[in-house]
């Protein structure tokens, strides 16, 4: 029974989450149920499910985190003042509004995770048995319980990575020396633990200390909707990149190419690029998301808000990179038909699903690309910078073969980059790890003046944390600028 009470739990904050963030006021985010074991094997895989199915929720990668990246940037807007998550772009919010639902996704999961994480130490292994695993595998005890560890310190270190850089400024404005968020990685039984915030250096510490504990336990195989190998390494390569750490960046991007090519992996053509989003489980995709049609946030989901308008490309955005550039695969991600408004079609419907049912893709064969091509550009590897940037410049209609060695720089990467990561949640955090400023020339009446301009030093790139943690917590600091606001 405690068992399954995890596992509701895990539900519970799916189906909760799609109904708004009351549910966080109930109690506070850190008091769960902590007391119980898992015993077998396949216990830990149905908490794990868990896991994944949170992170489908509408307060995490199946919409809140994507709308986020997108729409504080310059490249997407809210199509009115009305839209979902308009205040992620016009920034109105403060101290006592401010979003909460990252908060309560990250410590609901990962309290849950921690529990398996305890409890699987406990397991007595016959290490060369061979079990029939419930996705009816064959696997040995060993192979399968260092596939479940390893799955569950990946995403571990995915939800710290993310709510550190949601909370924490970027690593390389200050060396990692803001405050971000409490690093939980063990099983709390006291329910009235108040935990202090860590600084952004701290947390990537403990980001990258799941990631390289778990990448040697993950089986180099696909995966459907979970992360292997390649994925866990694709992931590994972002922190890195984030951290200015540009030499481990680069090796292991390029290592995880290498690997994942291997397994069968393989970047789209362009020919089939416009086609292939409606396909699951494809070629290109480390890992993603799975939505079910029982499942899914519905129309709270990044496809139906992509589909009906709710963030629409910025003129900017369509005009400067897309729509003079005729040749360009990734000009048919943006709906063109007549009347209609530039939204993302990179949510389409998928076999019998509908749009907002659609697979969400996570971590990308192509941002292993750009991850290798950028950190080779900055540390001025620029044959290296050539060998990575091309497939994916190819994708313009246009070779790099009159373009010199010299003439590769960051900013032909990030180009690169803001096209083919447009609608998934990216370019807002890529301008403000690189100290770039985002620049609106086109938005709606009611984005204030500061919310037009701005770079790394605006107080509001950083989320304050949530008013329940602060009122229930006295050992809760609030994120500078938002004491007075």
């Amino acid at each position: 029974m405690k068992t399954l009470r995890y596992i509701l739990w895990s539900i519970c904050a799916v189906v909760l989450s799609s109904c708004g963030n009351d549910w966080l006021d109930l109690k506070p985010s850190t008091a769960i149920e902590t007391d119980g074991s898992l015993t077998e094997l396949r216990d830990f895989e149905f908490v794990l499910n868990g896991a994944y199915n949170s992170m489908q929720s509408a307060n995490y990668y199946g919409a809140s985190l994507i709308c986020y990246g997108d729409l504080a940037g310059d490249d997407m807007k809210s199509y009115k003042s009305t839209s979902y998550y308009v205040n992620y772009y016009t920034f109105k919010y403060n101290k006592t509004n401010g979003p909460s639902e990252f908060w309560g996704m990250y410590y609901g999961v990962g309290k849950n995770l921690n529990i398996l994480l305890r409890d699987i130490e406990k397991i007595d292994l016959v290490p060369d048995r061979v079990i029939t695993t419930p996705k009816m595998e064959r696997l040995t005890e060993q192979e399968y319980y260092n596939d479940l560890k390893g799955e569950a310190l990946a995403i571990r270190a995915m939800l710290l990575f993310d709510m550190t850089r949601l909370y924490g400024y970027p690593y390389t404005k200050d060396n990692g020396a803001s405050l971000a968020v409490p690093i939980i990685d063990k099983v709390v039984d006291d329910k009235d633990v108040k935990p202090t915030r860590n600084t952004t250096a701290e947390c990537y510490k403990a980001v990258l200390d799941d990631l390289t504990q778990a990448i040697p336990m993950l089986r180099p195989v696909k995966k459907e909707g979970k992360i292997n190998k390649w994925a866990a390494m694709a992931l590994l390569s972002r922190v890195y990149l984030y951290m200015a750490k540009n030499e481990e960046a680069l090796a292991t991007a390029a290592e995880a190419i290498k690997g994942a090519e291997k397994t069968g992996y393989r970047l789209w053509t362009n020919d089939e690029y416009a086609k292939i989003w409606a396909t699951p489980f494809n070629s290109e995709l480390l890992f993603e998301i799975v939505n079910l049609t029982s499942d899914s946030p519905g129309k709270s989901s990044i496809g139906y808000l992509s589909n009906r308008y709710n963030l629409i490309a910025t003129n900017k955005f369509w005009k400067k990179h897309l729509k003079n550039m005729p040749n360009d695969v990734r000009r048919q991600m943006v709906s063109t038909a007549s009347g209609s408004k530039p939204f993302c079609m990179k949510y389409p419907a998928q076999g019998d699903k509908s749009y907002e049912d659609a697979n969400i893709p996570v971590l990308r064969l192509s941002e292993l690309y750009l991850n290798a091509a950028e950190a080779a550009v900055k540390v001025n590897q620029k044959d290296k910078a050539r060998k990575y940037l091309a497939p994916i410049y190819a994708r313009t209609g246009e070779s790099l073969g009159e373009v010199a060695d010299d003439d590769i720089t960051l900013d032909m990467v990030l180009e690169q980059r803001r096209i083919e990561f447009w609608g998934e949640g990216q370019r807002f955090f890529d301008l403000m790890r690189n100290n770039k400023r985002v620049e609106r020339t086109d938005y709606l009446s009611d984005v204030p003046e500061e919310a037009r301009s701005f770079d790394w030093n605006y107080y509001k790139i950083v989320l304050p944390v949530p008013k329940h943690e602060m009122e229930y917590n006295e050992n809760m600091v609030q994120n500078p600028g938002y004491e007075l606001h």
